[in-house]
C-alpha cells in the first residue's frame, strides 16, 4: 500500500471518529465544558497539520525530496501536547483559584457553587489534555508513515 493511501486511510478514519464524536454529543460537551476553547485550537491545528502532512506524503510518493519538511510536523506534535498541558494548568487554576474565596461552609448554596466551579475547572483540564494527546498521537503516526521507506 502506498504511503499516500495509508495517510488517506488514517485521515479518513480520524475524520470519521471526529464525526462519530460529534454524533454522540462529545463536541457539544467539549464546547460546554472547555471554557478556554483551547481544545478547538488544538483540533484546528491538528486538521491543518494533517493537510500539510498529506501534502508532504503526496510529494514524497511522487518522488520529490521532502527533507526538513517533516521537522515542522514533529514540532507541531510537541506543540499539541504542550497546548494540552497548558489547558491542564489553566483548568487547575480555574478549579483551585477562586473556588474557595466566597466559600461559606454553613451555606449549602455556597458549597454547591464552589463545587460547580471546581468541576468546570477540572473538566477544562482533562478535556484539553485528552484532545492534545490524541491529536498529537495521530499526527505522529502520519509522520512515521511519511518518513517510512
Amino acid at each position: 500500500m502506498s504511503r499516500f493511501l495509508r495517510w488517506w486511510l488514517l485521515f479518513c478514519t480520524s475524520c470519521a471518529a471526529l464525526f462519530t464524536a460529534y454524533s454522540f454529543g462529545f463536541i457539544n460537551e467539549l464546547l460546554a465544558k472547555d471554557i478556554t476553547r483551547l481544545s478547538f485550537v488544538i483540533l484546528i491545528t491538528w486538521f491543518l497539520s494533517s493537510m500539510y502532512i498529506g501534502w508532504l506524503t503526496h510529494r514524497s510518493s511522487n518522488g520529490h525530496n521532502i527533507t526538513g519538511g517533516t521537522n515542522i510536523g514533529w514540532f507541531i506534535t510537541e506543540l499539541l501536547l504542550a497546548m494540552g498541558m497548558i489547558g491542564t494548568v489553566i483548568g487547575f487554576i480555574l478549579m483551585l483559584g477562586g473556588s474557595f474565596e466566597s466559600l461559606n461552609v454553613n451555606d449549602t448554596g455556597s458549597v454547591k457553587n464552589a463545587l460547580t466551579d471546581m468541576a468546570l475547572g477540572m473538566s477544562t483540564a482533562l478535556y484539553t489534555t485528552l484532545v492534545g494527546m490524541v491529536c498529537s498521537q495521530i499526527l505522529k503516526v502520519q509522520l512515521v508513515n511519511v518518513e517510512s521507506r
